[in-house]
C-alpha cells in the first residue's frame, strides 16, 4: 500500500513539474501570450466631487486591510496612487493589466514570464515575496 501510495505522489509530482516547466518554456518561447485581463470594479456611485478625493480618503474607513497593505508597501512609501495601477473611476479595474505594471517596471516586465501576471509572485499591494 505504501509503496502505490508513494509511486502516485511521485506521478502527480512529476507531471506538475513538467506541466509548470512546459508552461515556463512555452511563455518564454512566445507560444503562450498573456491571457491575463483587467478585471472591472464594480464601484459604488460617486459624485464628481467624490471622484476628485484619493482614493484612500474613502478606502481607509471601507477597506482598511487594503488600505494598511498599500500605505506600508513600497508603492504606498514611493506615493504610488490606486489609479496608476488601477485605473481611473471611469475606468477603474479591480485587477489590472499587466501593461499597468510596465509603465514603472519596464525591465522586470520585459524579463517576467509573459503568461504569469506579477501578483503570482508578488503579493498584491504589499508586492514582497516571491
Amino acid at each position: 500500500m505504501k509503496t502505490l501510495l508513494l509511486f502516485l505522489i511521485l506521478l502527480v509530482g512529476g507531471f506538475c513539474l513538467s506541466a509548470c516547466n512546459c508552461a515556463k518554456f512555452c511563455a518564454k518561447e512566445g507560444v503562450i501570450k498573456s491571457t491575463q485581463q483587467p478585471v472591472m470594479a464594480e464601484h459604488p456611485v460617486l459624485t464628481e466631487q467624490e471622484q476628485l478625493l484619493p482614493c484612500f480618503e474613502c478606502h481607509k474607513d471601507v477597506t482598511p486591510d487594503v488600505y494598511d497593505e498599500w500605505y506600508n508597501s513600497s508603492h504606498g512609501i514611493g506615493s504610488v496612487k490606486c489609479y496608476q495601477c488601477h485605473g481611473t473611476y471611469e475606468e477603474l479595474t479591480k485587477v489590472p493589466a499587466m501593461d499597468r505594471c510596465g509603465a514603472c517596471h519596464a525591465a522586470e516586465v520585459d524579463h517576467s514570464e509573459q503568461a504569469t501576471p506579477c501578483w503570482n509572485c508578488h503579493l498584491s499591494h504589499t508586492f514582497t515575496g516571491h
